[in-house]
Parts: structure tokens; C-alpha cells; sequence
């Protein structure tokens, strides 16, 4: 989710310095790892027929109070979206590990975005069907996203005048007539939750608008959202809107926001990323802050644990697996809801999910640390926790975790202050053995094909680690043999095991 695209490409520079710093921005979906150097496919597929759905595990919900009324995930990336049968596996997951809501916003999706106004065929209508029924099940509300307004282009698209013409006219009857009628055709599918989405679009009106709303689109915005919400209120006594407004956010007031707090619908939740769209931290102090100027606690859309701005913005893709942290025990008091935004990996997003719903399900009680351990099974087939957390560890660094692994900097500082190399060469070993230790280890083809280029990275730096002890203890080595592997490394842009390339090229300096 972003702002727009153009703003926050300025925004990363300014604020986020050098690449390793800290990541800002936010993700997207899909099932196969993207090729080495290359970005995941962001043209939307040809439509597909219903898959076999697999066989569900039935969660029935626990009653039980709970500070989080909303504890939900929400698939609202750029790329290729997630296929039914992931939905379905993440639906019985999600019910497993505390949630209770999940919102379909994939950006990919035409009929959710740029043919917002078409109405569903039948087989993926039937699908849609299939994934609210499915919810239903495992204890948890589906929550529909349409967003019917003029899309910010990715860095890697150019806008066409399209794009301006499929958007909502909101003063056209017409064009309400047909986000009304998406709406209907939904709720004939069992959906009565919506999330009516003006994130990510372009802040003008439409010339059909003008006459009316001049340049203030956030009035316009919230005018749409009022009066769908009446008219479907009306029909459904169940429905529910939430809003996504175009400013999402921030700690200051802004034109859009008053435009909320003195004119939207008390009754409609406002979604909201924090202080900026990565956060390092949430607190109760800045909910309350935005609280006042949305006029209702709003619903934290947290972007953590995505990934999908590694590919498109900082060119280096990366897995994000370590622990949600940093998040205000009471925040849940001062908050209307949750939403978690995953990354690319649906298998490999399962480890910081399960911490997130860890903290969700018991905010005053949560460990982090314990909530990482206990999340590596997570994911089905895992038979070495151990195995898996060791890659974990190199694979966590976030906007939340920016120092990335603290036991190697320990080991790495060590080892120069003293060059006794036994411990740092223990790490290395098991480094450069963990490829075949998870591979033999673990019965979860999906989440070993998302891991492997990370994982073959990963050990060929443990290969790198052996090879420069070696030349930095025996005053004999050229060095060839590290030089060429560290060459090898350095030109691979996947980001994992940032803290054992800095070691390495430090190493080829003496």
C-alpha cells in the first residue's frame, strides 16, 4: 500500500539514506520466487477457472475477550495475486493462530481495481463464494476491497488515459449504480464486509466531477463513502464499510483528514499505516494523536511483514522473517482494529504471522522472542526448528530489526578483537551445511521453493566465511579462491546474511 508511488520513491531517498539503512514502503503478492535480478511479474494473469479446493480443517472460533475487535490479515500487494488454493490454505491457518478477519485486496486483481465496475464470471464469482464460505468456517469475516479510483502507477508502468476513463465518476449515477451492483453480486457470494479503497490513487478530480467538488477530492471521496454506505445499510442491515483514504499516514492534520473528522460517517473505521508506511514502532501515543484527527480510532494497516518494495524500489529482494516487535501492549484500547500486511511468500510469511497473532491473541503477555521460536512450526513439514530459525536470523532484517543478526555482530567482533576464529568457524560450518540440513529436513515443498535462492545465498556466505578464516590465518593464502566466491556473492542481489558480507569484504581488506 503507498501513498503513491512518485512520492514515496522521493520519500525513500530522503528519509531512508543508503539502502541499509532502513526499508519504507510497502508489498505485493505471489506464489514462485522471482528469478535472481529480477522483480516479480506485475502483469495481471489471464483469468483461470476454480481450483480443486483442498480439504479444510474446520477452527471453530473460541469465544473468549479479546483487546483487538479486528486481528486481520490483509492481501493488499502489488503483483501477481495469491491463487484460491493459497487463500484457502491461509483461511484455515488464520483461524488456527487467533485471527479473525481477512481482507481480499489484491491490487492485481482487475475486477478489484482497474474494472472495478465489472461484475465477476461465474467461475471466479463461484470462487469468491467458495472464499467467504471458507472464512465463515475457520471463524473468520471477509472483508471485501474495491477500489474504484484512478491508480498511482508502480515505478515500472506508465498511466494510460484508460486508467482516467474506468475510474468512478462519483457525481455519475451510473457509475454508483455499478459499484452498488459489485457490491450486491458480493453479498449474493455471502460477503457483507467491505473496505471502500482510495489508497495508492491519484490526487485529482475528474473534469465530470469538477463542477462540484472543484479540486477537493477528499470531499469527494468521503461523499461516495457516505452514501454507499446509507444505501447498503438500508439493504443489509450486516453491511459494514471501512475506508482507506488517500492520505493513510502520518501524525499532522492534513486538508483530506478534516475532510474525514467533520464529514465522514462516525460509524465507518479508517484505515491507517502509522507514522509513516513502515514502522519501526507503534504506540498508543500516536493512536490517540490520529485518533483526534480522524475523529474515531482508527484500523492500523501494518506493513510488516511485506517485502514486495525490496523488488520494486531497492532492487535487492529480500525475505522478512523475524518477530513482530515494537508494538504498544495497550495499543489494542486504542485502535479500531489490526490488519497485517504480508510479504510475497505465502508459506514463508507464515513465520512472522504466527508471532503476529501471538501478540494479537495476548498483547500484555507477548515475548517475541518465544512467539519467533514457537512460529518456526509454523509452516507445515518443518522437522528442524532449530534448522529453520538459524535461517531466520539472517533473513529478519526489517525497518523493525534493522541491525539485522545481533549474535553475529557478537561473534564478528569478537573474532577481531581477539582472532581466536573456533567460534565464528562453527558458525560458518553450520552455515554452509544448512542448504542440505533444511532441504532433508523439511516436508514443505512450497516453502522450500520460496526459500531456496535466499537459502543457496545464505550458504555459499557460510562457504565464503570457511574460506576467508582460512586466508586471514595463514599469512601464505593468496586469497584467490575467497576473492572469486565473494565476488560471486556480492554480485547476487538477493539480501540475506547482510552482517556476514560486511565481515567478508572487511576480511578481503587485510
Amino acid at each position: 500500500m503507498k501513498r503513491k508511488l512518485g512520492l514515496v520513491f522521493i520519500m525513500l531517498l530522503l528519509m531512508v539514506g543508503t539502502w541499509g539503512a532502513w526499508q519504507w514502503a510497502e508489498g505485493k503478492t505471489g506464489l514462485q520466487t522471482p528469478p535472481q535480478g529480477s522483480a516479480p511479474d506485475l502483469t495481471p494473469k489471464p483469468e483461470q477457472g476454480p481450483e480443486q479446493e483442498p480439504e479444510q480443517e474446520q477452527v471453530q472460533p473460541v469465544p473468549e475477550e479479546q483487546e483487538f475487535a479486528v486481528r486481520g490479515v490483509i492481501e493488499g500487494f502489488y503483483g501477481e495475486p495469491w491463487t484460491h488454493s493459497q487463500r484457502l490454505d491461509l483461511l484455515a491457518f488464520m483461524g488456527r493462530q487467533h485471527f479473525n478477519t481477512y481482507v481480499y485486496a489484491p491490487k492485481d486483481d482487475p475486477y478489484q481495481r482497474r474494472q472495478w465496475g465489472d461484475l465477476y464470471p461465474p467461475g471466479l464469482g463461484g470462487q469468491m463464494r467458495s472464499l467467504a464460505e471458507t472464512a465463515k468456517r475457520n471463524g473468520i469475516d471477509f472483508v471485501y476491497s474495491i477500489s474504484p479510483g484512478i491508480p498511482m502507477p508502480l515505478p515500472t508502468e506508465q498511466a494510460t488515459p484508460e486508467w482516467v476513463t474506468n475510474s468512478i465518476t462519483i457525481t455519475s449515477q451510473g457509475d454508483q449504480q455499478r459499484l452498488l451492483a459489485k457490491i450486491d453480486q458480493l453479498r449474493g457470494y455471502g460477503v457483507h464486509d467491505f473496505l471502500l479503497s482510495f489508497d495508492d490513487v491519484q490526487e485529482i478530480v475528474k473534469p465530470e466531477d469538477q463542477a462540484v467538488y472543484g479540486n477537493d477530492y477528499a470531499t469527494a471521496h468521503v461523499d461516495l463513502a457516505n452514501e454507499v454506505y446509507r444505501m447498503e445499510k438500508e439493504k443489509d442491515p450486516d453491511f459494514q464499510l471501512w475506508f482507506a483514504p488517500t492520505d493513510y499516514y502520518g501524525l499532522g492534520d492534513s486538508g483530506y483528514w478534516r475532510a474525514i473528522r467533520s464529514g465522514l460517517d462516525p460509524a465507518i473505521p479508517v484505515i491507517w499505516t502509522g507514522e509513516w508506511v513502515l514502522n519501526q514502532a507503534v504506540t498508543s501515543q500516536q493512536a490517540d494523536r490520529v485518533a483526534e484527527l480522524l475523529g474515531r480510532k482508527p484500523m492500523l494497516w501494518d506493513n510488516f511483514p511485506v517485502n514486495d518494495y525490496t523488488y520494486a524500489i531497492n532492487k535487492r529482494p529480500q525475505l522478512i522473517m523475524g518477530p513482530l516487535e515494537n508494538r504498544s501492549a495497550d495499543l489494542g484500547e486504542h485502535l479500531s482494529g489490526y490488519l497485517t500486511n504480508p510479504q510475497i511468500q505465502p508459506e514463508a510469511s507464515k513465520v512472522a504471522l504466527a508471532t503476529i497473532g501471538d501478540y494479537l491473541h495476548d498483547p500484555h503477555g507477548y515475548d517475541a522472542q518465544a512467539a519467533w521460536k514457537a512460529a518456526m512450526q509454523a509452516p507445515d513439514g518443518v522437522q528442524d526448528a532449530e534448522a529453520l530459525l538459524l535461517f531466520c536470523k539472517y533473513a529478519a532484517e526489517s525497518k523493525l530489526r534493522p541491525a539485522g543478526n545481533p549474535d553475529f555482530a557478537t561473534l564478528a567482533a569478537n573474532y577481531w578483537q581477539n582472532r581466536d576464529p573456533a567460534a565464528l568457524r562453527q558458525e560458518f560450518q553450520a552455515l554452509a551445511g544448512l542448504p542440505e540440513r533444511l532441504r532433508r529436513s523439511t516436508n514443505n515443498p512450497a516453502l522450500l521453493a520460496e526459500i531456496d535462492p535466499w537459502l543457496t545465498k545464505l550458504g555459499r556466505e557460510g562457504q565464503a566465511g570457511l574460506l576467508a578464516l582460512d586466508y586471514l590465518q595463514d599469512p601464505a593464502d593468496t586469497g584467490e579462491p575467497f576473492r572469486a566466491l565473494l565476488g560471486q556473492i556480492e554480485a547476487n542481489n538477493l539480501k540475506i546474511g547482510e552482517e556476514i558480507v560486511e565481515f567478508l569484504q572487511q576480511a578481503a581488506q587485510q
